[in-house]
């Protein structure tokens, strides 16, 4: 069981799902319907298929380097957190129906980051013409 991550109709039975909905699906042989009997029909198989293959993830090593780090440089990253802040509450305004945990809210808000910085510095170089 997944949960649909788009508003979909099995091609065999017609049942229709939407997003959220709770949906059996396997990729090989695809079988997707969100009634069991339709999805064993195209072959779904019920639990783990043997074939099932987990892939381990990678370890990144952080290298964080040992050196003082200046007041300066702790404050900015204290804007630099507001601006994350205000980045999430725009993204989530904006894009309701995106998991705030997915990597597709995550790039997001990170481009409303970035723009936010840009709008900043756009305003402040204005602020000093």
């Amino acid at each position: 069981m997944i949960k649909a991550k788009y508003d979909g109709t099995c091609k065999i039975c017609g049942a229709v799902w939407n997003v959220g909905n709770d949906l059996y699906y396997q990729r090989m042989p695809k079988a997707i319907c969100t009634d069991h009997e339709c999805y064993k029909e195209q072959g779904g198989k019920d639990g783990f298929q043997s074939t099932f293959k987990r892939k381990e993830a990678n370890t990144i090593v952080a290298k964080i380097p040992d050196v003082e780090v200046s007041d300066e440089v702790k404050i900015q990253a204290d804007i630099l957190r507001q601006y994350i802040v205000v980045a999430h509450a725009v993204a989530k305004d904006l894009y309701p129906e995106q998991d705030i945990n997915t990597h597709v809210f995550g790039q997001i808000r990170s481009k409303l980051v970035d723009q936010l910085l840009k709008v900043t510095e756009v305003l402040g170089s204005e602020r000093t013409d």
